[in-house]
């Protein structure tokens, strides 16, 4: 309901829609249905959307506005800042519908692809990452990016401008920058891989299968679950909702071997916000 300028600010407000979600309801006959939120509408009534598609130079330093410092007109002199007062509200006189394909909107599409350009061109940083030496090719990215004037790069800015649901490493965030992965999956695909990783090593029977993935999802996310688990207060799984006791006992002798698969080899801060 208001103009934006700012490609930052744009990103952060329609990110509120983009955040996948699953509603949850009861039918007349008290069964839940589950549906997965697979689209959104923005109601966009400054053409915010198209001013960020067609109009906003994003190749353009901006000059930031200074406010006077001293007095007898001493100090910086900035950008003129233009105030309007409406006193007659514009109505509606259009409408129109316009669908967002599936490479996304232009304003984030630059963002990232700012900083991969950027990237990309430094021999210090390329050549690290093609000889795989992650580490050295990390350390060379933050000391001269992560919160420097030419990208401003950090991993709370990334995580929002891309909407991610958990948090990403700089390693990830590179292997991306230089075409390594194609996307940045989001929790429930990460989960999932976990998952079929500890399937794949394990090898349980198939009855076990929906348990295991159940237990592995809420012990990796769940610091409260994962509590529970380690100080064997087993008891409380009768009122957890998150993973039930009758579950918990389908588990038979999986029942530690996930914790400790979990303990070894899942870094579980990735699936924090």
């Amino acid at each position: 309901m208001r103009p934006i300028f700012s490609p930052t600010d744009f990103i952060q407000i329609k990110g509120r829609g983009t955040r996948k979600f699953v509603f949850e309801y009861k039918d007349e006959y008290g069964e839940t249905h589950k549906h997965e939120k697979d689209n959104f509408k923005l109601f966009d009534f400054f053409a915010n959307c198209e001013y960020f598609e067609e109009k906003f130079d994003y190749d353009e330093v901006l000059q930031l506005p200074i406010k006077q410092k001293g007095t007898g007109g001493e100090g910086p002199i900035g950008v003129d800042i233009d105030e309007i007062e409406v006193f007659n509200p514009d109505k509606v006189k259009t409408l129109t519908e316009t669908p967002v394909g599936i490479e996304g909107m232009k304003v984030d599409r630059k963002l990232f692809e700012k900083a991969r350009e950027q990237l990309q061109n430094d021999p210090e940083v390329k050549s690290a990452v093609e000889n795989e030496q992650w580490e050295k090719a990390v350390q060379i990215m933050r000391d001269k990016y992560e919160d420097k004037p030419q990208l401003f790069l950090n991993l709370e800015k990334i995580r929002k401008s891309e909407n991610l649901d958990r948090r990403i490493s700089w390693r990830e965030f590179l292997e991306r920058a230089f075409g390594l992965i194609d996307v940045f999956k989001s929790k429930d695909e990460k989960l999932e891989e976990e998952c079929e990783k500890f399937i794949s090593i394990y090898k349980p029977e198939s009855k076990y299968v929906p348990h295991i993935k159940n237990y592995l999802k809420a012990y990796v996310t769940d610091e409260k679950f994962r509590d529970i688990i380690n100080k064997k207060h087993f008891a409380e799984l009768n009122v957890y909702a998150g993973f039930t006791m009758s579950e918990f006992k389908e588990l038979n002798g999986w029942r530690e071997t996930v914790p400790e698969y979990v303990k070894d080899y899942v870094p579980v801060n990735v699936y924090m916000r």
